[in-house]
């Protein structure tokens, strides 16, 4: 049961595109990290959040609440500016598709990429400082346990306003994807772990979080499949979660009366849930059941 979701599709645009800016005279924005170093064989010691701007050849970078730079061409030769003071700007190789790099009068000017992570795989997941979702100015270091029945997911956040505290929950399972989404279209993320059961059931969970307006997360509640008896008929596990569109989607196979556990019959059978916020917080609601 394997589908690209329409995150996955747009991921492939992206990162086809990585060094988007650096190839690009039509591009606008990109949020960045910048820092300044003397020299050019020496990254910076710390980095401000900015934006890197770049339409037709001239280049603006502006430092978050600091300073801002506009960049002019100057002849033909390609790296050679001017900044908005007339002094001699030159655009410089090393950083590849991670970032660029300027020598600038008195320093040189690092600008890193932000590429948007919304996406792990479980290999990520599970290997300390692989799993690093970003949407914008929000982050979250995802990590989860594996090699037991029940193992353990930490989830540290950064660039909320006011609650970054890690946050931990036990697993029934293996954590085997995680991503972010804006289900509810409200412009803040939502972060997603999907999880699969030991055992041959490899029964489905999923651990949920929402951005409350840029400020701190809260759980996002999941009713067991139980409470709806036109799904359960035929259930017996193996079931996946996924985000596509603006949906989460939960597939699994049916079982007919006699059929193993290793041979369902039934064909697949689809629920479309979708994210709403209630009195005691968010919570998914069931608006479409498909067999097919």
């Amino acid at each position: 049961m394997k589908w690209m979701t329409t995150v996955e599709k747009a991921l492939v645009f992206v990162f086809a595109g990585g060094a988007m800016l650096a190839a690009s005279a039509h591009a606008d924005s990109v949020r960045s990290e910048c820092g300044f170093s003397e020299s050019s064989e020496t990254r910076p010691d710390s980095t401000s959040a900015c934006t890197f701007s770049q339409r037709q050849g001239f280049i603006r970078v502006a430092i978050d609440g600091e300073q801002e730079f506009q960049f002019s061409p100057v002849g033909d030769d390609p790296g050679n500016y001017q900044d908005q003071n007339e002094h001699p700007v030159y655009r410089l190789s090393g950083l590849g598709d991670t970032g660029q790099l300027f020598k600038l009068p008195d320093s040189y000017l690092y600008v890193f990429w932000q590429h948007e992570q919304l996406n792990c795989q479980a290999e990520q997941l599970t290997t300390a400082g692989q799993c690093k979702l970003r949407y914008r100015d929000i982050g979250f270091d995802v990590q989860a346990t594996t090699g037991s029945s029940l193992n353990s997911l930490s989830i540290v956040p950064s660039g909320l306003a006011i609650d970054n505290d890690e946050l931990t929950a036990e697993l029934d399972g293996t954590a085997y994807r995680a991503e972010l989404a804006d289900l509810d279209g409200n412009g803040w993320p939502e972060v997603y772990v999907y999880v699969s059961s030991a055992g041959s059931g490899s029964y489905g969970s999923l651990v949920a979080y929402a951005v409350n307006q840029g400020k701190s997360l809260t759980p996002i509640y999941l009713p067991p499949l139980d409470q709806n008896p036109e799904a359960t008929k035929g259930y017996m596990g193996h079931d996946e979660f996924a985000v596509v569109e603006n949906r989460l989607v939960r597939r699994f196979p049916i079982y007919s009366d006699g059929d193993t556990n290793a041979a369902a019959t039934g064909g697949t059978r689809q629920i479309q849930y979708r994210l709403e916020a209630g009195e005691a917080g968010w919570t998914f609601v069931s608006d479409r059941v498909v067999d097919y």
